[in-house]
């Protein structure tokens, strides 16, 4: 297990009020923020849901189980509308071991 794993995940800070005086700055600044939180959350998804792939590769398993990234999308499509669901595709794209059959070269550009 990685030393990233035994970590706990990072505390989202709750959303701040915008002061109705906010200027563009303010507000472009309060969204980098959460940007920031949000590359952080997704960066460590993707890892836990490397870990656990690995870890079903190891018992003999798929890396991935069709049931539960079709609830992954479901809680996405659930909570944020039918553009909800093209997140949680996203995620779990970016969270996908490289496949132990692709070609090298497809491997390589699947981690960019």
């Amino acid at each position: 297990m990685s030393a990233a794993l035994d970590m706990p995940a990072p505390v989202a800070q709750p959303p701040q009020a915008v002061p109705a005086s906010a200027g563009e700055q303010e507000i472009r600044a309060l969204l980098a923020d959460l940007d920031g939180q949000i590359i952080t959350l997704v960066l460590r998804r993707a890892e836990l849901a490397r870990y656990d792939q690995s870890a079903r590769r190891l018992s003999g398993l798929p890396a991935s189980e069709l049931a539960w990234e079709n609830a992954v999308l479901g809680r996405y499509a659930d909570a944020l509308g039918r553009h909800g669901a093209d997140i949680g595709r996203a995620l779990l794209t970016l969270s996908r071991l490289p496949s132990a059959h692709a070609p090298a070269g497809r491997r390589a550009s699947q981690q960019e």
